[in-house]
């Protein structure tokens, strides 16, 4: 007697269930995902510049070993940065550069989240406060980041007694006060190494950093410069630049196409 074929047995995948793949085989693009700022395998192929400077982190530490002013510093919000190990981890342009061209075109504002491997990963003020130690919490009543008065410089108080009348310093110059100038005064070293913290490793912006006008005269209150949410003003500055800008007629009508031009350039 001859045996009743078997039938095959059809494997019915759940509806509700995706798919699964083994490790190291290509996943297919996850359509719920949203859109990518660019498409699949497709890459800008400029550098990208890149202004912040950890390495000042370290000088800052070698200048003032040993004395009260960067035992206060250590002890302020600022005191984490000097546990990251700058000189150990420059900074990775290819990763940064991977970071950027492939996110996501979506909200919220203020967090960026990138499609590695076929799965998002999020960057925002959560994360952004857990690496840096800063604080992040709500702006100050009455300070706006986007309207705060404007200082000149040369002409503010607190900058012609950090300064003189110099309307032109750099950061490098700050540095190399510090640096030399032995018979510096404890209140101008601690003042003038926040100023190179803020200005030259958080919110550098300019391929020359400069001291900001607005927090050379913050620092004249010590107290009131450290307890500043310098970590969400930070991160601010630095998301404003890595996500698409906003809509402003005439000026940015297409601002996706805006940032994908930009870091084409």
């Amino acid at each position: 007697m001859r045996k009743p074929k078997s039938k095959k047995k059809v494997l019915v995948e759940d509806e509700e269930t995706p798919p699964q793949y083994e490790v190291g085989d290509p996943s297919p693009p996850d359509l719920r995902l949203p859109p990518r700022l660019f498409a699949t395998d497709r890459f800008p192929t400029r550098r990208h510049n890149i202004y912040s400077s950890p390495d000042l982190l370290p000088f800052i530490r070698n200048v003032l070993r040993d004395t009260p002013e960067f035992e206060t510093i250590r002890r302020s919000c600022f005191g984490k940065l000097f546990d990251l190990p700058a000189r150990q981890c420059p900074v990775s342009c290819k990763l940064i550069h991977a970071f950027l061209t492939r996110q996501l075109v979506c909200l919220p504002k203020n967090t960026l989240l990138s499609a590695f491997g076929g799965f998002p990963f999020r960057y925002g003020l959560e994360e952004f406060g857990t690496v840096t130690g800063l604080p992040c919490g709500s702006y100050p009543e009455r300070y706006n980041p986007k309207t705060a008065k404007a200082i000149v410089a040369g002409k503010d108080r607190v900058w012609k007694r950090l300064f003189g009348k110099k309307k032109f310093v750099t950061i490098a110059d700050l540095c190399r006060m510090l640096e030399t100038d032995k018979d510096m005064d404890g209140w101008k070293k601690i003042r003038i190494a926040l100023i190179i913290i803020v200005d030259g490793v958080l919110i550098a912006h300019k391929q020359e950093a400069r001291p900001t006008p607005r927090y050379v005269r913050m620092v004249e209150n010590l107290k009131t410069f450290l307890a500043f949410p310098w970590g969400r003003e930070s991160f601010l500055k630095t998301i404003s630049c890595m996500k698409p800008p906003s809509f402003v007629p005439k000026k940015c009508e297409d601002h996706v196409a805006t940032l994908v031009k930009t870091l084409k350039q």
